[in-house]
């Protein structure tokens, strides 16, 4: 009897939202973070890049793993991670003379489960016996989005309730998504890894120029999304005057709201618009929002333009696993976790490079220097194209 997948995709869809939860919410806390512990702006980009250079290890020591332990353990190591990173991230900084070390420490075990589950969760989806690869990543990455939104809404009316000094109160509320998700990883059914077939093609692929061009492809997408949503709730509320509620709900939610938007609306229309189509305007689409937040001094087209960078990046990173797993389809899960490893390199740097330029000249300077990295994206997208249809010629002869 075939297994029932269903129950396999709904845990994946909640793995994806606690990813969501783990990645923003100390961006949501940056500013009650700043005033207790009197953090600098380099300080708080730096959580942000612990984060992803944690992730980034991850992806680099674990990804092995997931071929010789099976997506099972990897979901359930992730949950235990994730737990303990909420637990230390909310209360050791309290009781300790040195906070940033244990901020550091707690954001170190909710990156090694965020990272964990990144390079099981997508192979994982793509492996269930289902033809509609390209909707079923689509539709997965966008339950990311939903829930960044949760985290940025709940968290913000909390904080605005509860006062801002309570904030480890909120964090130790998010702990119930690692419980669940353990519970649902024990009891789901798991297709098989299919290691030798991808293993012994893994070497080839490093000779290959557009496997450096994927790389580079998710390493600026990811910069593009991850400046906006790391950095767009101190923005609004320290460079544009906004109060933290209005900023975070108008702002940091309707980026994710848009996020979410454009990732159905990819999958929903996966025969009528092109992937690589919704990559390439959005990429453009993003240098635009990138100088308009910038340069404008009015809070509301800030607003605007903020929320849009979520509709025109949406689809660079999934996007990305798409084409490469297209365009090497012998390929297993560590094609998945060498892009998550380019991913989380711009997940490091770009909100680091922001921060320090702000550090220095300010948080506009900091987002108009942003608009680099989804110009260098549509680069990368359009070389992608070249290389394509000569790909699609030589397969054809």
């Amino acid at each position: 009897m075939e297994p029932n997948y269903k129950i396999t995709k709904y845990t994946c869809y909640l793995f994806y939202i606690l990813q969501g939860t783990l990645l923003n919410i100390a961006a949501v806390l940056f500013v009650p973070l700043q005033e207790q512990f009197g953090l600098s702006y380099m300080q708080l980009g730096a959580l942000i890049s612990i984060n992803f250079a944690t992730q980034l290890t991850v992806d680099i020591v674990l990804s092995k793993m997931v071929d010789k332990k099976g997506y099972r353990v990897a979901l359930q190591v992730s949950s235990v991670a994730a737990f303990l990173g909420y637990g230390i991230f909310a209360w050791m900084p309290g009781l300790s003379n040195n906070p940033y070390l244990w901020l550091c420490i707690g954001m170190v075990f909710m990156s090694i489960g965020s990272g964990y589950m990144e390079i099981a969760i997508s192979p994982l989806v793509h492996a269930l016996p289902d033809k509609a690869k390209g909707k079923n990543m689509a539709l997965l990455h966008s339950f990311y989005a939903w829930g960044q939104l949760l985290t940025v809404m709940v968290t913000t009316i909390a904080l605005a309730l509860l006062g801002r000094q309570n904030w480890h109160l909120i964090v130790t509320g998010w702990m119930i998504f690692p419980v669940v998700g353990f519970i649902l990883s024990c009891i789901m059914p798991v297709p098989a890894v299919k290691a030798e077939e991808s293993s012994s093609y893994s070497f080839k692929i490093f000779k290959e120029p557009m496997f450096i061009i994927f790389l580079m492809m998710i390493f600026f997408g990811a910069c593009a999304e991850n400046i906006m949503v790391q950095w767009s709730s101190a923005f609004m509320e320290q460079a544009m005057g906004l109060n933290k509620v209005i900023g975070d709900l108008a702002g940091m939610s309707m980026f994710a709201v848009m996020l979410g938007l454009c990732r159905v609306i990819s999958a929903l229309a996966e025969k009528k618009i092109k992937l690589y189509q919704f990559m390439l305007y959005g990429s453009l689409t993003a240098i635009v929002c990138y100088l308009a937040v910038a340069l404008t001094d009015l809070p509301v087209l800030a607003l605007v333009f903020c929320g849009l960078t979520g509709f025109a990046t949406a689809m660079l990173w999934p996007g990305t696993l798409v084409l490469a797993a297209e365009y090497f389809p012998k390929a297993g899960a560590w094609l998945f976790a060498y892009l998550a490893i380019a991913g989380d390199l711009g997940g490091v740097f770009g909100p680091w490079l922001t921060g320090t330029v702000a550090d220095s000249s300010g948080l506009k300077a900091g987002m108009f220097t942003a608009a680099v990295f989804p110009l260098l994206s549509a680069v990368c997208i359009i070389i992608y194209l070249k290389k394509s249809k000569a790909h699609k010629q030589l397969r054809k002869l």
